[in-house]
């Protein structure tokens, strides 16, 4: 290697650290922080304190009382990560305040370099946290914590007139669960620049649309 490509390995870096912190694949991934103890209540931080990106923060701003359930979808989806890596060389590892000492905690993604790597482990991070979300709103409209959503209402009066019995109970609203992981997720691929990037943003959606849609006809316990 020349000289000169020596002298412009520093500039290159630091172009490349530049590009990173505005690339929104990784600023998608920054909520995932609410999940783990050591960052702090969310609603005692207010949501222009919290780790998300500028769409995060209007809906964060519009609904503050769904940060429980974000904070819990997180923390959800980080011990479901954790359990089925477990025994794998790749456990899920998080980062720490020791490993972000040089950052203060929230400003770099999660799970490190696998949050942007394309892996089958970004695979499954991008899944299983969509679906924590999904499911810890659901829990929170069927508890009534929420105004706007409730419980799904839509098999009440329903079941079998021959076996002389009918539904009149109260079912989770997955909908309303589904339809707020979306939204808090799912970044506009017209609003990303660059090939790579979009490929990558495009792959993370399908990945959290899958992890979403097993959830679609599930009751939760």
């Amino acid at each position: 290697m020349d000289r000169a490509t020596l002298l412009a390995l520093p500039r290159l870096c630091a172009l490349w650290a530049v590009l990173f912190a505005l690339f929104p694949c990784g600023i998608q991934g920054n909520w995932m922080w609410l999940g783990i103890a050591s960052f702090g209540v969310p609603e005692k931080l207010g949501c222009a304190n919290l780790p998300l990106n500028s769409r995060q923060k209007e809906l964060c701003k519009r609904k503050p009382y769904l940060l429980p359930s974000i904070r819990e979808g997180a923390r959800l989806g980080i011990q479901e990560c954790r359990s089925q890596f477990k025994h794998e060389r790749w456990n899920c590892m998080v980062a720490t305040a020791n490993a972000a000492a040089a950052a203060p905690l929230g400003t770099s993604p999660l799970f490190g370099y696998e949050l942007t790597s394309g892996t089958k482990e970004t695979a499954f991070i991008y899944a299983v946290m969509a679906a924590g979300l999904v499911h810890s709103v659901t829990r929170s409209c069927s508890a009534g914590n929420m105004t706007e959503c409730s419980c799904d209402t839509t098999l009440q009066n329903g079941g079998s007139a021959s076996e002389g019995w009918h539904w009149g109970g109260c079912s989770d609203d997955v909908q309303y669960g589904m339809w707020f992981s979306r939204k808090f997720l799912d970044f506009p691929i017209r609003n990303t620049t660059g090939k790579e990037s979009k490929v990558l943003l495009t792959m993370n959606l399908h990945n959290s649309e899958a992890g979403r849609q097993p959830l679609q006809s599930t009751t939760f316990s």
